[in-house]
């Protein structure tokens, strides 16, 4: 069912044309995703948290143990009723690891992120956010965190290993990049994990990178900038949910737009953020965001 919290996704091995997809579904593996759709503005997107389960007793269904990453149902016409035995239905493994804002055709929460497209009329502002399975306790991690980061600052990579531990990462950045400031427990810095800026090769700011305990974030944000210059688009990195915010190519493009990247672990409750201020993380170029991103990451499942 839509939005539900259920840890199993049971789906026939034969579709309504009689093609039987057993062969395919037993090659799924803990990290894939299911897309359900209904309408353009009514799907589901499945994580896989573990290995199928054969169909058997004669139900035909697969089972695969699941978590919902991604949801949009909008108000009106799209997710409205029952599904009808003659609807059109799409259920794609290995859906596309990229959903682009331009194709969001109503609300849509990814992970713990929701957004709106532009114009959009109906309700922006719903009372209860569903996170994914392992991160409801997100809202009170930075009540009950044991390893609360100390208010502190240092330019010392060693000295911000120990005082933020254990949030500290390592990123893998460009040669001649150095550290320039890590801390915690300022206005600008969260308590519970840290913010840290790097310098380039020419000694200007590169980057600014935090990792964090994610607190709630209620309402809805548009998905697109007022001139269209700008656009959130939603991403899977490592089986996580991610947005980043970038200027697309096209008659807006800024170039000068900085490149910011979001990544929530479920897993540990933990956001990433990249924060471009170097040129190679402007404008439409995400590729060195997100590869930054990716040396912060642990293994999918790991502490």
């Amino acid at each position: 069912g839509l939005r539900s919290e259920a840890a199993t996704l049971r789906v026939h091995q034969t579709d309504a044309g009689g093609t039987s997809w057993a062969s395919e579904f037993g090659a799924v593996s803990e990290g894939d995703l299911f897309e359900w759709r209904k309408a353009s503005d009514c799907w589901v997107r499945y994580h896989v948290t573990g290995a199928p389960v054969r169909p058997s007793g004669g139900s035909g269904r697969w089972e695969f143990p699941v978590e919902w990453m991604t949801y949009a149902a909008a108000e009106g016409d799209g997710c409205t009723g029952a599904v009808g035995g003659a609807a059109v239905l799409s259920m794609d493994e290995a859906a596309p690891p990229i959903i682009p804002a331009i194709a969001v055709a109503g609300p849509v929460l990814h992970g713990p992120y929701q957004f709106y497209p532009v114009g959009w009329a109906g309700d922006r502002a719903r009372r209860t956010v569903h996170l994914p399975a392992h991160a409801r306790g997100a809202q009170t991690a930075a009540v009950v965190a044991p390893n609360r980061s100390p208010n502190a600052i240092t330019s010392d990579p060693a000295e911000a290993a120990r005082l933020f531990f254990p949030y500290w990462r390592t990123p893998v950045l460009p040669a001649g990049w150095d550290l320039l400031r890590a801390e915690s427990g300022r206005p600008n810095s969260p308590t519970y994990g840290y913010c840290a800026t790097y310098s380039n090769d020419r000694g200007f700011f590169g980057v600014e990178i935090c990792v964090y305990h994610k607190l709630y974030r209620g309402g809805f944000q548009e998905a697109l900038s007022e001139d269209g210059a700008t656009v959130f688009d939603f991403h899977v990195i490592d089986g996580r949910p991610a947005i980043v915010w970038y200027s697309p190519r096209g008659p807006a493009y800024d170039r000068q737009a900085s490149i910011i990247l979001f990544v929530f672990d479920p897993e540990t409750e933990l956001e990433y953020s990249v924060w471009g201020y170097d040129p190679s993380l402007r404008g439409s170029n995400t590729d060195a965001a997100f590869a930054i991103a990716r040396s912060l990451l642990p293994p999918a499942g790991a502490p």
